[in-house]
């Protein structure tokens, strides 16, 4: 009896381990080793580099949720009838279609060769999903039901090196943080009450950089490992986390960013980066992979 108890457990402990190893897997094939390096940006000529700013200007005249890739080799980009088209920047030929049941209401990068779905099933209830580049291939990641009727996918920010992934759903009114593991497990962070416009997590995933709004100001801070907040910068924006960097950007009385910082986190020192010529939103300000300022000139 003993014996056929023990063989029992062990087939038990067998199959959970085989259960861990392939939901691993997924996540491991989501942030995939390829895509770990940090990436290179096409190399072309500037008149190429010009035919791909024209390009991405043209579509978002046309189309909704216009994203170029990291490295500006693939552009993704709502068309019609609710299909995400994903068009190489060169050729200009479509690489792939990805068909969607539901409203789409959110498109974001995972490096180089997935894009982040988010899709509204109805009213209060969210799907996010991934589309494999160059097969379309589509996964479900999570859903969110039971949300007010008006919450929407505000911002997805991941780690390629943790697999962490942390979701913000906001409303009118209020915010909402999620976060997956790498054995999917979604747990909520509290926030504390706050309204907050935007995340960024550093490479590593240490710190989450955020910005909310809160006693009239906007204003950048980080949760720690430990999901407690410290503040950054008072009447800040958060423009993004390169590497495990922060860029933040000084702001006027319209919102916006009149000069870019780089903070470290170790220091608690900022250092001036840009002071820009033409006060600009931080969601139209670009970060190098070198650490260079640029304004998004389809968006002027």
């Amino acid at each position: 009896m003993a014996k056929k108890m023990g063989r029992r457990m062990l087939l038990i402990a067998l199959v959970i381990t085989v259960v861990q190893v392939l939901v691993f897997y997924h996540y491991n094939k989501l942030f995939s080793s390829n895509n770990l390096s940090t990436p290179d940006r096409i190399s072309s000529s500037p008149s190429m580099q010009r035919s791909i700013a024209r390009e991405i200007a043209t579509l978002k005249q046309k189309y909704k949720f216009v994203t170029p890739s990291a490295d500006d080799q693939y552009v993704a980009y709502l068309g019609n009838n609710n299909v995400l088209h994903v068009m190489d920047l060169q050729t200009k030929q479509d690489v792939c279609e990805a068909n969607n049941p539901y409203s789409v209401e959110y498109v974001e990068w995972i490096q180089d060769e997935r894009v982040f779905v988010g899709e509204q099933v109805m009213p209060g209830d969210l799907e996010l999903k991934t589309v494999d580049v160059p097969s379309g291939m589509q996964t479900i990641v999570t859903r969110f039901q039971g949300l007010e009727p008006d919450a929407a996918f505000a911002k997805i920010t991941f780690s390629t090196l943790t697999n962490d992934i942390y979701i913000l759903i906001n409303t009118s009114s209020t915010s909402a943080l999620y976060h997956i593991g790498t054995m999917s497990h979604v747990t909520q962070v509290p926030i504390g009450g706050r309204f907050i416009k935007n995340i960024a997590l550093t490479a590593t995933g240490d710190n989450l950089y955020f910005e909310d709004y809160m006693g009239g100001s906007f204003n950048v801070l980080y949760f720690d490992s430990q999901d407690v907040a410290h503040l950054v910068k008072l009447n800040a924006a958060l423009v993004d986390v390169v590497g495990n960097t922060l860029y933040y950007g000084d702001i006027n009385r319209d919102g916006l960013v009149t000069a870019v910082y780089r903070y470290s986190n170790q220091s608690g020192q900022s250092a001036l980066v840009k002071t820009l010529a033409t006060p600009t939103l931080a969601a139209n300000i670009d970060i190098t992979d070198a650490g260079g300022v640029t304004v998004d000139s389809s968006s002027t």
